[in-house]
């Protein structure tokens, strides 16, 4: 089974936005052994959104469309789903109901104009929506099945707890999953590590794909799970030819597997004069995520003195090394890191080193 995702909002094609729900989709699908074939955004016009509808059916079995079912003019996904299915529009009583008691609750006045979210089409579920007033709803037409989501990506969450992750788990329980292995690399340049892996799996058939996001470099091998024993060896080859610059695998993130870590910790102080935004920029995203309770600073120099429970330090040594330690506890363990990007022009690439390596070296020390 195939998907194709369709956004719809002329914010998207505009820029003021991005399509965070589709990357947040094809996570989903892909855990279920789903491959997406495509992502496609169109603006708030009907001649496009039906192209958009025709093209991702052409690519896809499953689709899924996003955005399109608030309660103003430029909102007529409902409209466009329901002409391409060749079915009327129904109003559903309870969707209304769901609109009125979340709008006064909260003291707002119900307009007449957000009837228009309580129309489906004809034969489709309505999936209730727990974060928002418009309703999701699910069909099959011409052979696909449709899930049409609200935009806003909290309201898509909910929906999917919801209605969409048990409907996952139950209509791909017999599929063979596509699955995918994943090295992520470091401190060796993309074809280096290119030529290792082609030279080593040139014989074995499968599909083989390199993603850089600094400072990795990532190997990707994809095949069906049901050839997981005749790929065996050709994985065990490639994990013992990458060993020496293998960081992490199969999807881990070091930032996000240190967080987690991080939740029984009442309050941290970060003490950085080597990597510049880099290490803040990894740890800002996913401490706001494990740590809303918690308490947390930044500082650009030792001179900074914080009565946190635990203290982490990344301190210059020379120009290619640099000292890490992690105080808790009473505890106090240090470590050099010494990067392999030597040259003058490596600069940036060795600040993105330094901070990497040192959340991993915070993530085996936290215990």
């Amino acid at each position: 089974m195939k998907a194709a995702i369709l956004g719809i909002g002329t914010e998207l094609t505009d820029g003021q936005i991005v399509n965070k729900n589709a990357s947040w989709i094809s996570k989903k699908l892909k855990a279920a052994g789903l491959t997406t074939t495509a992502h496609l955004v169109v603006p708030d016009e009907r001649k496009l959104m039906r192209e958009g509808l025709e093209f991702c059916a052409s690519h896809g079995d499953l689709l899924f469309v996003t955005g399109g079912l608030g309660p103003t003019s430029d909102d007529f996904t409902r409209d466009i789903v329901t002409e391409w299915v060749g079915v009327p529009l129904e109003f559903d009583e309870t969707s209304w109901k769901h609109v009125n008691d979340r709008l006064t609750s909260r003291g707002y006045v119900v307009k007449d104009i957000q009837r228009q979210q309580c129309y489906f089409p004809k034969g489709s579920k309505v999936l209730f929506n727990s974060q928002g007033t418009a309703n999701a709803f699910y069909l099959e037409a011409h052979g696909k099945k449709v899930f049409v989501l609200p935009g806003p990506p909290r309201e898509i969450e909910a929906v999917w707890e919801d209605s969409i992750a048990e409907w996952l788990k139950e209509n791909t329980k017999n599929l063979d999953p596509y699955i995918t292995r994943i090295w992520d690399t470091m401190g060796v340049g993309e074809s280096d590590v290119a030529v290792i892996v082609e030279d080593l799996l040139k014989d074995v058939k499968v599909e083989k794909g390199y993603r850089v996001h600094l400072p990795y470099v990532e190997v990707k091998l994809s095949f069906f799970k049901s050839q997981e024993k005749e790929m065996a060896e050709a994985l065990e080859k490639l994990t013992e030819a990458l060993q020496f610059c293998t960081i992490a695998r199969d999807g881990n993130d070091a930032a996000e597997l240190f967080a987690e870590n991080l939740k029984q910790i009442k309050s941290v102080c970060l003490i950085d004069e080597v990597t510049g935004q880099f290490l803040m920029n990894r740890l800002m995203p996913v401490l706001r995520d494990f740590m809303t309770d918690q308490s947390w600073s930044f500082s650009k120099s030792r001179a900074v003195k914080s009565p946190a429970e635990l203290h982490l330090h990344v301190l210059p040594k020379d120009e290619h090394s640099c000292e890490v330690s992690l105080q808790h506890k009473g505890r106090v363990l240090k470590d050099i890191i010494e990067t392999p990007y030597k040259t003058a022009n490596m600069r940036e690439r060795r600040h993105q080193y330094f901070a990497e390596m040192a959340l991993i070296f915070w993530l085996k020390n936290l215990v």
